[in-house]
């Protein structure tokens, strides 16, 4: 992946996602804490029992979110994107990690590391309720996750899935059939089938283990009215 710089990566995370919803002066507080990191594919950025720490916010590349209840083996659920945050539940609850983070190709993040949020929450009690902020807004994408699930057809919950990954009609994404059939519920067959039918309507593009989204609004259209 071609060199971020930090005024770009900034743009980038104040944009769109969580930062963009928080007041200039929280954001420019947060920015004077938060790091560029890079993380190369396939490297893990934290995983559950990792120690307490900060949050990291995408910047650019694929990122994919895993998890499960205690005792049970992470699975994969979400794909990040670029303005998304996580990792906020060690802050907010003190205890060590409770889902997985792997960069799927080269990556760039913003990570403000615990101690500084902890700093900016005696400095100012209000923003635990900004960092908070992060969570309800994971939960509206779980109950989107969930709602998506329960489509009775195979291929609407392919055009959902693929509608959710992307952020811009230009960016491909990289994201595996393999790890198509694992989120929308269904078999690499069906992926298959149903991103050839989604082709031919110009609706995405593939390349080598990577889709660009072409049409978002018709695969969320499609979605919403394939039985």
């Amino acid at each position: 992946m071609a060199y971020m710089s930090r005024e770009n990566a900034e743009n980038i995370v104040c944009q769109r996602g969580w930062l963009s919803k928080m007041p200039e002066t929280f954001r420019k507080r947060l920015l004077q804490h938060a790091l560029l990191l890079k993380f190369e594919a396939g490297q893990i950025i934290f995983q559950p029992g990792d120690p307490a720490g900060g949050i990291y916010g995408l910047v650019a590349g694929t990122v994919v979110v895993s998890t499960a209840p205690p005792d049970s083996k992470p699975r994969l659920i979400h794909i990040a994107l670029p303005g998304g945050w996580t990792g906020e539940d060690s802050f907010m609850t003190g205890q060590p990690r409770r889902i997985e983070l792997v960069a799927q190709s080269d990556t760039w993040v913003m990570h403000v590391p615990l101690e500084n949020m902890e700093e900016m929450a005696i400095h100012a009690p209000e923003n635990i309720r900004a960092f908070g902020v992060i969570s309800i807004l994971s939960s509206d994408s779980l109950l989107r996750i969930v709602h998506d699930l329960q489509k009775k057809s195979v291929s609407a919950r392919i055009a959902s899935v693929l509608h959710r990954i992307c952020w811009t009609s230009s960016t491909p994404v990289c994201v595996s059939q393999e790890n198509l059939s694992i989120i929308a519920n269904t078999s690499r067959k069906q992926v298959n089938s149903t991103i050839q039918q989604f082709v031919a309507a110009g609706w995405i593009e593939i390349s080598y283990r990577s889709i660009t989204v072409i049409n978002p609004s018709a695969l969320r259209q499609y979605s919403e009215q394939a039985k």
